[in-house]
């Protein structure tokens, strides 16, 4: 995508962004200057700006403001409303998984040049039947080092807040742990502010972490229905916004979710992970079978191709960043054995998978 080109709505995250900097200290006309946003588009429902007018504008936030911690209260005080429809699932999801799924997919009608980061797993299963969310930033290598803060404050406060609003605390162990890939700054009281148990700095990977049965557990079973309604009303918006989603990208995600919903750990073999049909893939892309066969077929590819690469995508994922045995991930994966994963992960990608998990 061109960063120039505008795309992305101003009544979304950009004005999530204005009403923060204001409510810190910004003045709206300093706040605006050379951005190319006018007075006048901040009551337009259908104004839009493109990437570089968004960063911009977050430079000029920052630089206004002066305020150490900057991202961590804008995170904090943002609205839910700034996120569009997906936004209102903090009041009704049934469980966090589903609500984290559900943001990681209509995130990009907000911010459509998130299409790159759909494709990707969310988190990982670890050790200790721990789910984690690794915290991932969009900023370039080159960013301003304020600008890198910014984001991870602001994604730390958001993923916390979305963890505090929809997890699962009647769990046994409902405590929340973030790590952080940094030293402690000196503003690190306002970390301590923040909805967990614990902030550690200085370790190898910035995380949020917790219990799979927090992450995982429905805890609101009778709002699903408002829920499913949610869910079909962001499905027609993303259908709006005309951003083009390929039919395998389309069956990758579903797959995906089906997977995060049957992740079975090893403490747990009496279940054991079956994988979604192409029959009932259909049924929620609301096609029938021949059809979307025949679409995958127009595309090149099928849908057991799709099934196939994204169980080695997920089997390399765990392999690469959880702490779980060889054997534990090939259960996880569904493998028969950890021997099939080995010849799986060996054909795939042509490399042991001693080498694949020491990269």
């Amino acid at each position: 995508m061109d960063s120039n080109t505008r795309i992305i709505p101003l009544h979304l995250h950009p004005l999530g962004f204005i009403e923060s900097f204001v409510q810190f200290g910004a003045p709206l006309p300093a706040l605006l200057q050379q951005t190319g946003i006018e007075l006048h588009m901040l009551d337009s429902p259908t104004a839009k700006i493109s990437y570089n007018q968004q960063l911009r504008l977050l430079h000029n936030g920052i630089s206004l403001c002066h305020t150490p911690g900057l991202g961590l209260l804008v995170g904090m005080n943002w609205d839910w409303a700034f996120h569009g429809t997906v936004g209102f699932v903090t009041q009704c999801s049934p469980s966090l998984r589903e609500a984290g799924e559900a943001f990681h997919r209509f995130s990009m009608i907000a911010q459509p040049y998130y299409m790159v980061s759909v494709a990707k797993p969310l988190g990982y299963v670890d050790a200790n039947d721990t789910y984690v969310l690794p915290i991932r930033c969009f900023q370039t290598s080159d960013a301003p080092a304020e600008m890198v803060q910014f984001e991870l404050e602001f994604r730390l406060a958001m993923s916390l807040r979305l963890w505090d609003a929809c997890g699962n605390k009647k769990v046994a162990r409902p405590d929340v742990h973030v790590e952080l890939a940094q030293p402690e700054p000196r503003h690190a009281a306002l970390y301590r502010q923040l909805p967990c148990k614990s902030v550690t700095f200085g370790c190898t990977e910035s995380r949020i972490a917790a219990h799979q049965q927090f992450y995982s557990e429905p805890f609101r079973p009778y709002r699903r229905a408002l829920f499913e309604q949610l869910i079909a009303r962001c499905e027609e918006e993303l259908r709006l916004t005309g951003l083009q989603i390929s039919t395998a990208a389309a069956v990758h995600m579903h797959i995906r979710s089906h997977f995060s919903r049957q992740l079975q750990f090893p403490a747990s073999p009496d279940r054991i992970y079956r994988p979604v049909s192409l029959e009932d893939t259909a049924q929620a892309l609301h096609m029938t079978p021949r059809t979307l066969a025949r679409r995958l077929t127009d595309e090149n590819t099928s849908f057991r191709r799709i099934q196939h690469d994204f169980r080695i995508e997920a089997t390399l994922y765990h392999l690469k960043a959880s702490r779980l045995g060889v054997e534990e991930i090939a259960e996880l994966m569904g493998f028969s054995c950890a021997s099939s994963m080995r010849r799986a992960v060996k054909v795939a990608i042509g490399e042991t998978i001693g080498v694949a998990r020491s990269k």
